[in-house]
């Protein structure tokens, strides 16, 4: 399941991941059970997730959340030749790729997570705030949830120094959590029973 030439179409909107960490976001969304990414704002992660269920053949809801205000949302990036797609272009991709029963997306910060209680994910990606504190919030709400992996995005870009330092600092020094998995910028951590 080869997905770039969607990408490249510009159906998705601008992926957010570098050249072999799409493989390692489908390796551990096509696990049965559901996904939970939080402030993956251009929705094309959350399609991606939902279609590794759909050929992997298992059960499993994707949840995605971003509060989709500030930064990019609100000035757009004029940096590069793409521009950020509305709310509503999100749905509709998601609504054109057919995973719109796959995917539910929540508009709200991620503080605490707004998810239905019944939520229990298996695999749970992080890709939000730029700052340490954002960033630790999350990771502790997230450990709560005790997923099975735990994903890490844009880790030693220089761009997220928060997620940087709360893998660093934290996760790896978790005896909770072990590094199983590495691509480009994006760590795979594995909840270890006690």
């Amino acid at each position: 399941m080869r997905l770039t030439k969607y990408f490249k179409s510009g159906l998705i909107g601008r992926m957010a991941i570098l050249k072999g960490e799409d493989e390692l976001l489908k390796k551990y969304a096509a696990l049965a059970g559901d996904h939970v990414e939080i402030g993956c704002l251009w929705g094309g992660t959350a399609i991606l997730a939902a279609l590794a269920k759909i050929n992997a053949g298992v059960k499993g809801h994707v949840y995605s959340i971003d509060k989709m205000s500030g930064g990019y949302w609100e000035r757009g990036d004029p940096g590069v030749d793409y521009t950020t797609p509305t709310e509503e272009r999100v749905r509709r991709n998601i609504e054109r790729m057919g995973v719109q029963d796959r995917i539910t997306v929540i508009r709200a910060d991620s503080n605490p997570l707004p998810l239905p209680s019944k939520v229990k994910p298996v695999t749970v990606l992080i890709d939000g705030a730029h700052s340490f504190d954002g960033c630790l919030r999350d990771w502790e709400n997230v450990k709560r949830l005790a997923p099975k992996f735990v994903l890490f995005h844009d880790y030693g870009t220089g761009k997220h120094p928060g997620v940087q330092a709360v893998v660093d600092e934290h996760v790896r020094k978790d005896a909770g959590w072990e590094l199983v998995d590495q691509e480009q910028t994006m760590l795979a951590f594995r909840r270890v029973k006690a």
